[in-house]
């Protein structure tokens, strides 16, 4: 049952290795390396090892999702609303339910984020096709 839940957990933190393709470039939009510092916060929370999860790691990850997540909220929301809308909502969900998790969380109760970071993997991926055209 723990290898199986374990599998389902590096399954859904996988999913947010997707996420993103990196911007960048001095003539291009701001927004453009504010989505891949978003990429790597992203990136960073799919490398944590399922058999070693830990709720202060998921935290510290959160806090840097969090952090990058509203700085290309702000640079690219008049560009992206819908896109950046939809990040907001995922990210804000997202930590949410790492609120709600007692002190020592079982690894069930952490296999339960699964669908919450595999949305702003979502969120992610979707705002960086949105802003591939002009960061690429």
């Amino acid at each position: 049952m723990g290898s199986r839940i374990a599998l389902l957990l590096s399954l859904a933190l996988a999913a947010t290795a997707l996420v993103l393709v990196g911007c960048g470039g001095d003539d291009k939009p701001e927004y453009c390396s504010n989505v891949s510092d978003l990429e790597s916060s992203i990136d960073d929370l799919s490398s944590v090892d399922p058999g070693s999860i830990s709720l202060s790691a998921v935290q510290a990850d959160l806090e840097a999702i969090q952090s990058n997540a509203e700085t290309v909220v702000s640079s690219a929301k008049a560009d992206f609303p819908d896109e950046t809308s939809a990040l907001e909502s995922s990210v804000s969900t997202f930590s949410t339910s790492v609120e709600k998790l007692p002190t020592s969380p079982t690894p069930e109760q952490l296999l339960a984020l699964a669908p919450q970071i595999a949305s702003v993997a979502t969120a992610g991926k979707n705002l960086q096709s949105a802003t591939s055209s002009a960061c690429d």
